[in-house]
């Protein structure tokens, strides 16, 4: 028994919105898992039973093809810049030269590296800053001199942790 017009329509919808339907070639994606779950190599030769195992498998891949993907990671906004404001380039070499302070530390340091930063912003320029965002205020001009302070912390800590 042949399958009706519909039920074929159907077939090659679902196989249109995965991208398996190539007019020109009767050996495309469609026609190949057709053949794969049934055997047969026209859609017009399949059983009530056939379409819908194939029906079936379409709906599965439809599903997973429109399953959102993961979502992204958040970008951090450490490194978030503003015109006269403290530059990417000079978030990240400030956060750099911290984890390079931290590599010098010999003994373990209770403060997260965010608030050892806040205070260094705060001592040196009398600005209240957060664990999160400790160069959120600083100008270009302070993020230059803020590079130079911390370079200063590193060498002092690794003259010492040499000297140890």
């Amino acid at each position: 028994m042949a399958l009706a017009a519909a039920k074929i329509q159907k077939i090659y919808g679902m196989g249109a919105r995965l991208g398996m339907v190539d007019s020109s070639n009767k050996g495309d994606a469609l026609h190949t898992l057709v053949a794969g779950i049934t055997g047969k190599e026209h859609i017009s030769q399949l059983t009530d039973d056939e379409y819908k195992a194939v029906v079936g498998e379409l709906a599965v891949r439809l599903k997973i093809s429109q399953l959102e993907p993961p979502p992204q990671r958040k970008q951090s906004r450490r490194y978030e810049s503003l015109p006269g404001k403290i530059t990417e380039g000079q978030q990240k070499k400030i956060w750099f030269l911290m984890y390079k302070l931290a590599a010098c530390d010999s003994v373990a340091v209770s403060a997260s590296l965010g608030e050892r930063l806040a205070g260094i912003v705060k001592r040196q320029f009398n600005i209240d800053a957060t664990e999160k965002q400790p160069m959120k205020w600083l100008s270009y001009e302070q993020g230059h001199k803020l590079i130079e302070i911390v370079k200063k912390y590193v060498e002092s800590a690794e003259r010492k942790a040499m000297a140890r």
